[in-house]
């Protein structure tokens, strides 16, 4: 058995395999939930792994199957290459005697990439959609603020021209932040940069020219209040487009509904049935699969309309839409024809089980009770007709249609295959 943890890289960049040995599952249960959400079990594992009990994973630094998440992620990883940026001209000021030698730029940075480790794993396993910011926007710039304030207190005459890295990492929460969170979050950077000037003043005070101290404070109070002014602006404007998007998707939503639907039943049309018959039927003549065609008619729907009214008539024709739509299979096409005549289109299906499917839709219709009538009870006739090979949508829909002529002069209230 392995006895540590393989990686191998495979064709994609960012991805790799993961062979972990059998003595590693029970391990803490949540370390080990967080660790599956974030990776994906292989089904061609070999064989000699799955003897040992072993478990082989695919794991991606950027989730292909959760677009909202990989976004998130990528934007953590912009902010990670800024830290490494910032590191970089950290250890450049201090070779270079700009920054103080003591600076402790490798304890800094290491503390804040673990914590944006800790940031990863909760994006990528998902557990950070739990709160109200799945993008833990407050948390991660709080991380980076403190990072930037340790740095500034090494920086020495560098510190007035640094203080624009809180712009950098404000930036990062103008997409999520509205103006009051982006005024907590300056307010909270103008209290740290408070602390370091107040802690420099006890810890060397012979250093402090307090004149600079002060210049620095109100040039960064300044430049906050603008940034948050600005910045809540340019949220409001995101947030307006994010509506107006979402109102655009909604109105393309309805639109392509009222192309495919029936207004009264919600049913599919007769254009969308049509275009799906050439679908099943190119399907049928492939795979040779069996492929059955039924045509329903209301019987003496007219009626219902001259003794009841119109209104009427229309529950009866959502009636049996919903009595219809409940008894057939998900598989099923089911569209409004024309009038009080409905469609079915059977893939895959017996004609055995199309009649019997019909039958008993036939006899539960029949049952239905209408708050307009006691005494009435509806019915209709059906002609059922199979697939042949090299038929066009025309003559397969035309034997049909004879097959229900065929119902209607037996005496109605039946299904008569073609």
């Amino acid at each position: 058995m392995a006895s540590r943890l393989q990686i191998t890289p495979i064709k994609r960049l960012f991805e790799c395999q993961l062979i972990v040995p059998k003595c590693l599952h029970g391990v803490t249960p949540l370390v080990w939930a967080c660790f599956e959400k974030m990776v994906n079990v292989e089904s061609n594992c070999h064989t000699t792994i799955m003897k040992q009990g072993s478990k082989a994973y695919v794991f991606t630094l950027i989730p292909k199957d959760a677009p909202d998440r990989a976004v998130r992620i990528r934007r953590q990883l912009m902010a990670l290459y800024s830290y490494c940026l910032l590191w970089f001209g950290t250890f450049a000021g201090v070779q270079l005697t700009a920054f103080d030698p003591a600076t402790p730029h490798i304890t800094i940075f290491s503390l804040l990439f673990a914590v944006n480790v800790v940031f990863y794993i909760l994006l990528r396993s998902g557990i950070s959609e739990r709160f109200k910011d799945p993008s833990l926007t407050v948390f991660q710039m709080i991380a980076g603020i403190l990072a930037v304030t340790a740095v500034l207190y090494y920086s020495r005459e560098l510190r007035g021209a640094m203080l624009s890295i809180y712009l950098m990492i404000l930036t990062f929460g103008v997409i999520s932040l509205d103006r009051r969170r982006l005024l907590m979050m300056a307010i909270f950077i103008q209290a740290c940069f408070s602390l370091l000037l107040i802690g420099e003043g006890i810890l060397a005070p012979q250093q402090v020219i307090f004149s600079y101290q002060l210049g620095h404070w109100f040039i960064l109070a300044l430049v906050l209040g603008s940034f948050v002014y600005v910045g809540g602006y340019i949220h409001n404007l995101q947030s307006r487009v994010r509506e107006q998007r979402e109102h655009l998707r909604q109105a393309h939503d309805r639109l392509a509904a009222i192309a495919i639907r029936d207004d009264l039943t919600g049913l599919y049309n007769r254009r969308y049935f049509l275009g799906r018959l050439e679908e099943e039927m190119a399907l049928a003549s492939r795979n040779g699969s069996p492929l059955h065609l039924a045509i329903i008619d209301l019987d003496h729907f007219k009626q219902v309309n001259d003794t009841y009214g119109h209104q009427a008539g229309d529950e009866v024709i959502r009636r049996f839409s919903a009595v219809a739509s409940v008894g057939l299979r998900r598989s099923d096409i089911l569209a409004r024809y024309g009038g009080e005549e409905f469609v079915v289109m059977f893939p895959h299906a017996s004609t055995t089980a199309c009649v019997a499917a019909l039958n008993r839709l036939r006899e539960e219709f029949a049952q239905q009770h209408y708050p307009f009538s006691d005494a009435l009870t509806n019915t209709f006739s059906v002609g059922v007709v199979q697939y042949q090979q090299n038929e066009s949508a025309q003559e397969f829909a035309r034997r049909a249609d004879e097959a229900l002529y065929q119902a209607k002069s037996q005496g109605r209230n039946c299904v008569v295959k073609g």
